[in-house]
C-alpha cells in the first residue's frame, strides 16, 4: 500500500523554493515550450542534435504530445500552489493557457476526423481509426489511412484520461455541448479496448512489424483508467449540468480489466514482457487493482528489460539497433534473434520508475533511479540538461555485447530531446524538490485504485406475477411484490422495464446531428448496467437482467439452469462492482418458475437461500424495490428527451419471459396431458446428427458435421409472426416409446443412419439424403406428394413424428414452403416455431435444439459469452478435429453465428448445441478460472465427443445411444455434465423413476451428480489396498470395475481440453532450441526460423505449438505426445546437453519403441496386452495403433508411461548422451 510520501530534498526556505521553481521552470522553456507552434499549440517528439525535428518537422503525434504538455501542467500548480505575488499568478495562467491550446488542438484534430469515429464504434476497423499523428501547424492528416500504424487505443484513453484530470483540476478545456458529444463518442471509440487488436504504443503491432495488429495489454489498461476516470465526470466543471455529464457503461470497464489482468505480466502474443505496462500499473493509469499482478509485472520488466541505461522496450527490440537495415520497416522472422543483448535502452522509464517510486514514498527506489537517471541526462554546452530517446550499442561494439551483456557503454541515439522523456524528467523533479503533490496531477486520486474495497451487499427484488403468488411466497418467509404494486406506489413509483429496453436509451447518448454522429451502438448492457437503478426526468426506472429477456431463450425453460444463471450474476456482481450504492437485481417470480411440489423447486431453493442473507460468496439483501431506492446506485438519464424515453417507457410489455412463460400453460389445456412424450428421435431428425466412433474406433478427422452449444435465443429472421397460432395437433396421451415415422416401428433402429444432406438444406433450400441400415424420411415418401405428406403431418399427434415430416419438408422443399394446414396458410418455418415452443413446454430438449438450429436461432449473448473466453485468452474452435473454424478474436453475435452455422453444416441440432456449450463455458470462465489453468484453445468439438464418450462410458451403451441421451439432458444437466469434465471430478447418472415424474421433474430424465462420500471412500480403500493395506475390507466390485480404463479416461480428458503441464511450452522451446525440429505426425515444428523468432514465453509460440499438437485427431494420443515432450524436457534440464541431435525428433518414433518395449514387458509377465496387442499390434483398436493397455497405464511408477518413454528417448540420444546422463534418464 502507498505511504505518506516525504520529499527527498527538504527544501528549508522560500528562496530556495523560488531558485528551484525558476530552475526548473526555465528548464521547461528552454526545452519545451520553445517548440511549441504559436498557431497550433502542438509539439514535435523529438529534436534531432542540430535543433529540428527533421523529417517529422511538421508531426505531431498525440501520445507524445499529451505526456509532454504534463510538463506544462505540473509547473503551473507549482507556481499556483507557491504562488508568492502576481507575476507567479501570471505564469502559472500562461501556462495553464498553454496546456488547454494544446488539449484543445489535440480536440480538433481528432473532431475533424468524427466520421471515422462514427463507423469505427460500429466497424473496428483499423481503416476507420482515427489517426496517431497530424500536421503540426495546420492540425489535418500528414499521412495517409493505411501508410501508418494509426489504430492506436491507448492514445486516445491517453488523451481522455488525462483530459479527465485536468478538467478535475479546474482547467477548461470542454467550451461546447457539440465537443462534449465528441468527447462521449470517443469513450464509444475506446470503450470495447478488450476486443479490438491494434498496433500499441510502439505503432508496430506484432514485434515483427509486419503491419499485423494484435491485443495489447498497454492499450487495454490505458482505456480501463480512462473509462474510469471520465465517467460521471462534468466536462464544464462547476458550471456544467446534466447534459455536460460523460456516460461510461460499467460493464465495458470490467471487461477491459478481466483482459487485462489475464495478459499481465506478458503485453501482447508477440511480447512476453513490454516497459510501456509501467505507464499502467503507475503512474499516469494505475489501471491494476491487485498488488500482486503489480509486484509481478513490474519485477519482470525489472529481470528482463532494466539496464544502465534504463529499459529496452520488449525483448528482440530492433528499433535502432546497430544490426537493424535502415531500408525497409520489417524485420525477417530469422532476423529477431540478431537484435537479442543488443536492444536500444530508452532512460525514460527510468523516470517511470522514479515518479512511481515517488509515489508509493518509497525512499530506496527514488534515490536508486534518480541516481540512474542523472547519468544519462545530457548536458550540452549551454548547460541545459536534455534527455535523448535511447542509448545504443555502437556498431564496433556488438560482438562483445553479444558475449556479455551490459558490458558495453553505449552512446545516445541522433534524437537528443526527446519530449516525452524530457517531460518525465521536469515532472519527477517537481516531486522530488516538493515543488508538487502527487495529488495535484491525480485529483482524481487515481493512485488509490489497488486499496482493498469493501464487497457490495446484493439488493434482490422479488416480483412475483400476481398477488397470489406474493402472498404465498410471504407466508414462506420470502418477502415479495408486484410489479402493479411497485409501478403505483404513491411514494416512489417504480417502472420495471427489460433490459433491451436499456440498450436502446443508451442509443440516444451522444448524438449530434451536426457533426452526423448516432448514439452507443445497440451493445446489450450486462448485468452491472441492469443491477443500477435509473432516474430520468423524475421517472424512476429498473430493469430486469438480459437473461430473462428474450422470448425464444430456452436455456431459461430450465428452472435449475435459471437458478444457476442467477447466482452466477451474484458472484459476478461481488467480483466487479466498483459504483457508489449497492447493486440492485430485480427477478420476475412466475408460477411456472415452481414445480407442483413446491419443497423440491430448484427455484423456491434459492428464494429460500436469498433469503438467508448469503449466496455464491456474496451479501444478499431481500426486500422491496421503494426500500432499496436510497441505496442503491441510482444513473440520471436526462441525455434523453422526456418525450422519447415516454416511447420506451410505453413500449411492449414487461419483459418476454412472462409470455412465453404464460403461453406455456395452453399446450397443457388444449392437449389435457401433463406427461412428457417419448425420448428417443427416430428418422430424419436422428439421422441428421453427428456421432461421434465408439471409443475403441479412431475419430475420423474429416467427419461430417460439428458440435457446439448455446442459451437466450433470437430468430435470425425476426420474431415469427405467427408463433400464437396453434397449427400441431397433440395426442391427449403420451406413451413411453413413440411410432417411427419410417417403417412404423417402435423398436429402435440399432444400425447407425447418418444422413448426409446436401448444404442446401441447411439454408432451407432442396437436399437429398441417403440411410445405410435403414428406412430414410426421404425414401418413405418417395412416392408420395407434397399433399399426401402434408394430410400425414396434420394427422400426427406425436411430436417426434411431426418433427420427422417437419425436417422432411424443410430439406426437401425449404424452409419458406407455405402449405395449407387446419385451414390456414402457413410456411414450414412457422409451424417450426410452434413445434420448437411446445417442444420446450415439455422439456423435450432434444427436439427443442434440433428446431432451434433449424430456425437459426441464436443466443443473443452469443457474442459476449464469447468474448468472455477470449478476453481470459482461451481462444476456441468450432467443428471436428480436421475441419475446425478457429475463433481468435472478438466477433459479433451475428457474425459468430455464421461461422457456427458453417462449421455445423447440416447438424442442425449442432448449430444450438455449439452455442449452449460457449455460454456454459463463459460462465465457467467468469467465475471459476481455475478450470481452464494451462488451456490455450478450446475444441468445442472434442468437448462435445468427450461429452458423448464419458454418458457411453457411465451408461455403458454405445456412442450412437449416448447422443441421443446427450440431447436429451436438460440445460442444468448438460452443463453440469460439462462441469464434472473441466474440474475432472467423477460423476454418475442418477435415472428418475417414470412413476415420479412431475412436469417440473419430467424435464429431466437423466441427472448428472457427483459420487457420494461412500463411494468416495470406496475409492480410497481401493487406493490403499494398492499400496499393500492387508486390513482393508473393500465392498462391492463397482469401483474397482472404475478404476480400468481411468488413465485412459484422464488421458481422454486432457487431451480434448488440450490441457498441458505447467511451462509446457517453454519446455518446448529449449527443446527445439537443441535440435533441427520436431515432427508430431504429419506436423512440423521447425527450429529455423521459430527460435530466432520467438522467445520462450511467448504467447504466439504456445500457440504455434498447439496448432502443431491439434493436428491430431484423437485427444488420447494427443496426450502421449505431450508425455514425450515432457520426458525430452527433463533430459535438456537434467544434461548439459547443447544438442539433441541433427535430425528432427520424430515423436511417433519414440511412442512405437515405447509400445514395443511395453508389449515385451506385457508377454514376458503374461499382462492384459497378450489378448490383443502382443500378438497383432493394434488389433484392440486403440487410437493411432496404440494399445489401450498402453493408455491405461499411469504416467509414473516401475511400469507407467514416463518409464518406458524414457527408455525410449535414452536409444533416441544414443550417440549424444554421456554415459552419466543416462543414469540421469534412468
Amino acid at each position: 500500500s502507498y505511504t505518506q510520501y516525504r520529499p527527498v530534498v527538504q527544501t528549508q526556505s522560500m528562496a530556495e523554493r523560488r531558485s528551484l521553481l525558476e530552475k526548473y521552470s526555465k528548464l521547461l522553456s528552454e526545452t519545451i515550450m520553445k517548440y511549441q507552434d504559436p498557431v497550433s499549440g502542438l509539439l514535435p517528439a523529438f529534436v534531432f542534435k542540430d535543433g529540428t525535428a527533421g523529417w517529422a518537422r511538421d508531426h505531431a503525434w498525440v501520445r507524445d504530445n499529451v505526456y509532454s504538455i504534463l510538463a506544462a501542467w505540473g509547473m503551473s500548480l507549482a507556481y499556483r500552489r507557491r504562488a508568492d505575488g502576481e507575476e507567479d499568478n501570471m505564469m502559472a495562467y500562461q501556462l495553464e493557457q498553454n496546456v488547454v491550446k494544446l488539449m484543445r488542438s489535440l480536440l480538433f484534430c481528432m473532431m475533424r476526423q468524427a466520421d471515422k469515429v462514427e463507423r469505427f464504434k460500429h466497424t473496428l476497423d483499423k481503416g476507420d481509426s482515427l489517426h496517431a499523428k497530424y500536421n503540426l501547424k495546420t492540425c489535418s492528416t500528414v499521412v495517409g489511412d493505411f501508410e501508418w500504424g494509426h489504430l492506436q487505443i491507448d492514445a486516445t484513453s491517453l488523451y481522455l484520461l488525462v483530459l479527465a484530470q485536468m478538467t478535475a483540476a479546474g482547467l477548461k478545456i470542454i467550451y461546447t455541448l457539440d465537443e462534449v458529444a465528441f468527447v462521449q463518442n470517443l469513450v464509444f471509440y475506446i470503450e470495447e479496448a478488450y476486443r479490438i487488436p491494434d498496433y500499441g504504443i510502439w505503432e508496430r503491432g506484432d514485434k515483427s512489424n509486419h503491419g499485423e495488429t494484435e491485443l495489447n495489454a498497454s492499450s487495454i489498461g490505458m482505456a480501463k483508467a480512462a473509462l474510469e476516470a471520465i465517467g460521471g465526470l462534468d466536462l464544464f466543471g462547476a458550471r456544467g449540468g446534466e447534459e455536460s455529464v460523460i456516460h461510461v457503461m460499467q460493464d465495458e470497464v470490467a471487461q477491459c480489466y478481466t483482459k487485462l489482468k489475464s495478459l499481465l505480466p506478458r503485453e501482447s502474443s508477440s511480447k512476453e514482457v513490454d516497459a510501456a505496462l509501467l505507464n499502467v500499473i503507475g503512474f499516469p493509469a494505475f489501471a491494476v487493482e491487485n498488488m500482486d499482478i503489480i509486484s509481478a509485472t513490474k519485477d519482470k520488466i525489472l529481470n528482463n528489460l532494466l539496464g544502465k541505461y534504463g529499459c529496452r522496450r520488449f525483448l528482440r527490440d530492433g528499433y535502432q539497433t546497430a544490426k537493424e537495415d535502415p531500408n525497409r520497416l520489417h524485420y525477417e522472422p530469422a532476423e529477431l534473434k540478431v537484435f537479442q543483448n543488443i536492444e536500444c535502452e530508452w532512460p525514460m522509464f527510468l523516470l517511470c520508475l522514479l515518479i512511481n517510486a515517488h509515489i508509493e514514498g518509497n525512499i530506496v527506489e527514488v534515490k536508486k533511479y534518480e541516481e540512474m537517471a542523472m547519468e544519462v541526462v545530457v548536458t550540452g554546452r549551454d548547460g541545459v540538461m536534455r534527455m535523448p530517446e535511447l542509448y545504443k550499442v555502437p556498431a564496433s561494439k556488438v560482438e562483445l555485447e553479444y558475449g556479455n551483456p551490459h558490458s558495453q557503454a553505449r552512446v545516445a541515439g541522433s534524437k537528443v530531446l526527446h519530449m516525452r522523456s524530457q517531460s518525465l524528467l521536469i515532472l519527477s523533479g517537481l516531486l522530488q524538490s516538493d515543488l508538487l503533490a502527487i495529488g495535484e496531477i491525480d485529483p482524481l486520486n487515481r493512485r488509490f485504485s489497488m486499496l482493498p474495497k469493501p464487497d457490495p451487499l446484493v439488493q434482490v427484488v422479488l416480483l412475483a406475477e400476481d398477488a397470489q403468488l406474493s402472498a404465498s411466497l410471504r407466508r414462506k418467509g420470502i418477502t415479495s411484490d408486484t410489479i402493479g404494486r411497485v409501478e403505483r406506489n404513491h411514494h416512489c413509483p417504480v417502472k420495471i422495464l427489460p433490459a433491451k429496453r436499456l440498450t436502446g436509451v443508451y442509443q440516444h447518448l451522444g448524438v449530434s446531428k451536426k457533426m452526423k454522429l448516432s448514439g452507443r451502438p445497440p451493445h446489450m448492457v450486462g448485468v452491472i448496467g441492469t443491477s443500477q437503478v435509473y432516474n430520468a426526468h423524475g421517472v424512476i426506472v429498473a430493469f430486469t437482467p438480459n437473461f430473462l429477456d428474450h422470448e425464444a431463450f430456452y436455456l431459461c425453460l430450465d428452472n435449475h439452469l435459471l437458478v444457476d444463471l442467477i447466482k452466477t450474476d451474484i458472484a459476478y456482481l461481488k467480483a466487479n462492482w466498483r459504483l457508489m450504492g449497492q447493486p440492485t437485481i430485480v427477478l420476475p417470480v412466475l408460477r411456472t418458475m415452481l414445480s407442483e411440489d413446491s419443497d423440491k423447486s430448484p427455484f423456491l431453493r434459492l428464494l429460500q437461500t436469498l433469503t438467508s442473507g448469503y449466496t455464491s460468496g456474496a451479501r444478499v439483501q431481500v426486500g422491496l424495490l421503494p426500500d432499496f431506492i436510497s441505496t442503491s446506485c441510482v444513473t440520471k438519464l436526462n441525455f434523453i428527451s422526456s418525450k422519447v424515453f415516454e416511447i420506451h417507457l410505453t413500449s411492449h410489455g414487461h419483459g418476454p419471459r412472462a409470455s412465453t412463460i404464460l403461453h406455456r400453460e395452453s399446450f397443457i389445456h388444449r392437449t389435457g396431458s401433463d406427461k412428457r412424450p417419448a425420448g428417443k428421435v427416430y428418422g430424419a431428425v436422428r439421422r441428421s446428427r453427428h456421432t461421434p466412433p465408439n471409443v475403441r474406433r479412431r475419430i475420423n478427422p474429416r467427419s461430417g458435421s460439428n458440435l457446439l452449444l448455446g442459451g437466450s435465443f433470437e430468430s435470425s429472421g425476426g420474431e415469427s409472426p405467427m408463433a400464437d397460432l396453434n397449427y400441431l395437433h397433440l395426442a391427449s396421451a403420451y406413451t413411453n416409446r413413440r411410432r417411427s415415422i419410417v417403417g412404423g416401428s417402435s423398436q429402435l433402429q440399432n444400425d447407425h443412419v447418418h444422413s448426409s444432406p446436401t448444404a442446401g438444406g441447411a439454408s432451407g433450400g432442396p437436399s437429398s439424403s441417403s440411410s445405410s441400415g435403414g428406412v430414410s424420411m426421404r425414401d418413405s415418401f418417395t412416392s408420395s406428394s407434397k399433399e399426401e405428406v402434408v394430410e400425414r403431418l396434420q394427422s400426427e399427434d406425436n411430436l417426434y413424428n411431426q418433427a420427422d415430416i417437419l425436417t422432411y419438408l424443410f430439406n426437401t422443399y425449404g424452409k419458406d414452403f407455405s402449405f395449407e394446414l387446419n385451414g390456414q396458410t402457413v410456411t414450414v418455418t412457422s409451424v417450426l416455431e410452434e413445434l420448437y415452443q411446445k417442444a420446450g413446454y415439455y422439456g423435450q430438449w432434444s427436439l427443442v435444439r434440433h428446431t432451434a438450429g433449424m430456425l437459426k436461432k441464436r443466443v443473443e449473448d452469443l457474442g459476449p459469452a464469447a468474448t468472455d473466453l477470449l478476453v481470459r485468452q482461451k481462444h476456441f474452435s468450432l467443428g471436428q478435429p480436421g475441419n475446425e473454424i478457429h475463433i481468435t478474436q472478438p466477433l459479433a453475435s451475428s457474425l459468430l453465428m455464421d461461422k457456427i452455422c458453417e462449421a455445423c453444416g447440416n447438424d442442425h441440432t449442432a448449430v444450438a448445441l455449439t452455442q449452449e456449450i460457449l455460454i456454459y463455458l463463459a460462465m465457467f470462465i467468469r467465475i471459476e478460472q481455475e478450470l481452464f489453468q494451462e488451456m490455450l484453445r478450446l475444441r468445442i468439438g472434442l468437448i462435445y465427443n468427450v461429452m458423448v464418450t464419458e454418458l457411453a462410458r457411465s451408461l455403458s451403451c454405445s456412442n450412437e445411444d449416448a447422443v441421443e441421451r446427450l440431447l436429451e439432458l436438460g440445460p442444468y444437466d448438460l452443463k453440469s455434465l460439462l462441469h464434472h469434465i473441466f474440474s475432472r471430478k467423477e460423476f454418475r447418472i442418477d435415472k428418475l423413476p417414470e412413476s415420479d415424474l412431475s412436469l417440473e421433474l419430467g424435464m429431466r430424465q437423466l441427472s448428472i451428480v457427483a459420487p457420494s462420500k461412500w463411494q468416495q471412500a470406496q475409492r480410497m480403500q481401493q487406493d490403499v489396498l494398492a499400496l499393500g493395506g492387508k486390513d482393508v475390507c473393500v465392498v462391492g466390485t463397482e469401483e474397482a470395475d472404475d478404476r480400468h480404463g481411468q488413465w485412459q479416461r484422464r488421458r481422454r480428458l486432457d487431451g480434448a481440453l488440450n490441457r498441458v503441464p505447467r511451462d509446457f511450452y517453454k519446455s518446448v522451446w529449449h527443446i527445439l532450441e537443441r535440435c533441427p525440429g520436431i515432427a508430431i505426425g504429419n506436423q512440423y515444428l521447425p527450429q529455423s526460423p521459430t527460435v530466432q523468432e520467438m522467445t520462450p514465453g511467448e504467447l504466439k509460440f504456445a500457440l504455434r505449438v498447439e496448432s502443431v499438437l491439434n493436428s491430431l485427431p484423437d485427444p488420447d494420443y494427443r496426450q502421449l505426445v505431450v508425455e514425450v515432450l515432457m520426458v525430452f524436457s527433463l533430459v535438456v534440464q537434467a544434461s548439459s546437453l547443447q544438442s539433441l541431435g541433427n535430425s528432427y525428433l520424430v515423436v511417433e518414433h519414440v511412442i512405437s519403441q515405447a509400445l514395443h518395449l511395453f508389449l515385451q514387458e506385457q508377454k514376458s509377465s503374461s499382462g492384459p496386452a497378450v489378448l490383443c496387442c502382443c500378438e497383432h499390434v493394434g488389433s484392440c483398436g486403440g487410437a493411432a495403433g496404440v494399445c489401450i493397455h498402453f493408455y491405461d497405464c499411469a504416467p509414473s511408477g516401475r511400469y507407467g508411461t514416463m518409464s518406458y518413454f524414457a527408455e525410449a528417448v535414452a536409444d533416441r540420444l544414443r550417440g549424444v548422451l554421456r554415459p552419466s546422463d543416462h543414469c540421469k534418464i534412468s
